[in-house]
């Protein structure tokens, strides 16, 4: 379509409805082309192409109109700033709501808690409407338009809204992209042949093209969830259902389903949402014939998503949950013309499962090589750096970087399975395997980050010397993604250095699936003993608290495209720089291992330092040819 005729439908557009709020129409008229010929990329020969479209720009005004006026201001604000999420003030924490403290009010209760411990941004793990048993935890949306009533009502959810707002507390809500729940009213209709519905998935008569598809599909959970398709006796078809047979694929091939889940997306966005994590975006696109991942089409819809927000809710960001490798992440991002127009925000996965690979190695080497290796984002766009969260751990290194360090990739990771849940090699670490491969024996790891750092089995066990060695565990991963640069995320629980739970094994819900060991409920009675200076869990929380706080007034510690790794010839140091808009310069260095050790004087190239000043001890330490570091500690050295 010429760029005249794009315009001349706009402004039809504008004036029929009666338009004529600036900001709306700059947005507007800045985003429409774009908007225009990504839509037709997809949906140029699709029968509901146009009625879809015309639909789609309705739903950005009407969602524009009933923005409030506090969110519209704050909107112009954040425009300003545009990598607001990246500042060095941003601190994150992700918590199950019930399993914090029930529900929405009791969340509310705790807002003082979370400023205690420096925390202004919370993701709520799934809280929308879901079937009571089969919900793949919260996952497997019944309603997206409801709030699970056993976290209280939709009043409830607005009150919490209202009370972080007033707190200066920015909320992230995972949006679940790629499937629903089987119960969901357009999965239920649809599967009746419903005439709108019906192309909301993907439903097949026989195992004729399921089968054409699934040569090129890859399975997600092999162990639980074989295959990609689910048998529905009650209509004699298939369905699509890569995750789990409750959880149908939404058939983004059909336009209108693009149009209802921007829709929802910005009736959250009006309900007070400041990020939404964008689950499982890189299945959003299926083709025969090809993997069922990352595929081109995906970063189209996901551009399209952000590109809608931005006309209606400026000051929104959007994290791309896709756990992929290091060069497929990127794209997530944008690539092109699009640099920096897809997901404001991605999962730094990579980092994360390469910091426990160096923990059980004592060597920085592939994290180093890895690091290295990763393309350059686009500017204004950060990561979520994180140790813990609700899920595995994957080793989903690079097998070229590996073999370059002259390791044998499979026994590589099997090495790294025996440390983590065998206690293979002096470690104390209790994690468990998660979705072994028979074939292989490689995993996924599961368990919580006082376990796997030892702390779990040296409390037990009243080892002095290793409850000290597992809290420096503790503190240095801490220490590492407050000191990154971008948006760090504590899982809930490891403040206060939470053990395994292993009573989920009682719930037969849940006893196959072992990532609910790291799924514990908030243990309030430990808080409530932070006060005593001996308690393990105090030692814990009040570093953090100290770590957060020094973040905080560190500009460097936020992110504009400044991190550098240097190298460093101490195998178990990991040494990168971070530098703020001012040339001002914090070094970071980390002894990934149990031995005291020294760094030498190189790793500042040509800077001849005596003296640096350590922020988290508040200290000097004299640079030497060779300065002590001592085991699993971490030094902030500000110039």
């Amino acid at each position: 379509m010429q760029q005249a005729e794009k315009l001349s439908k706009l402004k039809k557009f504008l004036d029929e409805h009666k338009i004529t709020d600036s900001n709306f129409q700059l947005r507007m008229g800045a985003n429409f082309p774009i908007i225009t010929d990504l839509y037709q990329q997809l949906y140029a020969d699709s029968p509901y192409g146009t009625q879809a479209f015309q639909d789609l720009l309705v739903t950005l005004f009407k969602r524009f109109q009933e923005r409030s006026v506090y969110q519209k201001e704050r909107d112009l604000d954040r425009m300003a700033h545009p990598n607001w999420y990246s500042s060095e003030k941003i601190v994150g924490m992700m918590l199950y709501v019930d399993l914090f403290n029930q529900d929405f009010n009791g969340l509310k209760e705790k807002i003082p808690y979370f400023k205690d411990l420096g925390i202004n941004t919370i993701h709520l793990m799934p809280f929308l409407d879901v079937p009571e048993f089969e919900n793949d935890g919260g996952y497997a949306v019944r309603d997206y338009r409801k709030v699970n009533p056993k976290f209280g009502t939709m009043e409830d959810f607005e009150s919490l809204v209202a009370e972080f707002q007033k707190n200066d507390m920015n909320l992230v809500m995972d949006f679940v992209l790629n499937h629903c729940a089987s119960e969901h009213e357009w999965a239920v209709e649809g599967s009746k042949g419903h005439p709108k519905y019906k192309d909301f998935f993907y439903f097949f008569p026989d195992r004729t093209l399921p089968d054409e598809y699934e040569k090129t599909m890859t399975e997600i959970f092999p162990d639980t969830a074989p295959g990609n398709f689910s048998y529905l006796p009650e209509s004699n078809q298939w369905v699509m259902s890569l995750f789990y047979g409750y959880q149908w694929d939404l058939n983004y091939k059909n336009p209108m389903v693009l149009v209802e889940m921007i829709d929802t997306m910005l009736y959250w966005s009006n309900k007070g949402i400041d990020i939404f994590r964008l689950d499982a975006v890189a299945f959003m696109w299926k083709e025969i014939g090809k993997y069922n991942q990352n595929l081109p089409e995906v970063h189209i819809l996901l551009q399209l998503f952000k590109l809608c927000g931005q006309i209606v809710a400026p000051g929104v960001a959007y994290i791309a949950e896709a756990i992929v490798q290091p060069e497929e992440i990127i794209k997530y991002f944008g690539e092109g013309i699009a640099a920096g127009d897809e997901c404001d925000i991605a999962y730094n996965a990579n980092f994360m499962a390469l910091s426990w690979e160096a923990m059980a190695t004592r060597s920085t080497e592939l994290i180093k090589k890895s690091m290295k290796a990763v393309p350059v984002k686009p500017r204004n766009t950060t990561w979520i750096n994180y140790a813990r969260c609700h899920d595995d751990i994957g080793l989903g290194f690079d097998d070229a970087l590996v073999k370059e360090l002259g390791l044998d990739s499979l026994a590589h990771r099997l090495y790294i399975l025996q440390y983590f849940c065998d206690g293979f090699n002096g470690s104390a670490a209790l994690g468990q395997r998660f979705m072994t491969e028979p074939e292989t024996g490689k995993a996924r790891i599961s368990g919580s980050l006082a376990a796997l750092c030892g702390l779990e089995k040296a409390v037990a066990e009243n080892n002095e010397r290793e409850i000290e060695l597992a809290i420096k565990r503790i503190n240095l991963q801490h220490a590492i993604i407050l000191s990154l640069g971008g948006l760090p995320m504590i899982y809930s629980g490891d403040e206060i250095a939470t053990p395994n739970n292993y009573d989920y094994l009682n719930d037969k819900s849940k006893k196959y699936d072992n990532r609910w060991l790291h799924r514990s409920p908030m243990n309030w009675e430990v808080v409530a003993g932070l006060s005593s200076s001996n308690f393990v869990p105090t030692q814990v929380y009040n570093q953090l608290k100290k770590l957060i706080a020094i973040r905080k007034r560190t500009p460097a510690f936020s992110d504009d495209n400044d991190l550098q790794f240097l190298d460093c010839a101490n195998s178990h140091l990991l040494v990168y720089k971070k530098t703020d808009q001012h040339d001002g310069i914090v070094y970071v260095i980390a002894n990934f291992s149990e031995f005291d050790t020294v760094f030498e004087k190189d790793i500042f190239g040509t800077n001849e330092y005596t003296e640096l000043h350590d922020l988290i001890t508040d200290s000097r330490v004299a640079i030497h040819q060779s300065t002590f570091i001592s085991a699993y500690d971490v030094l902030w050295l500000k110039v």
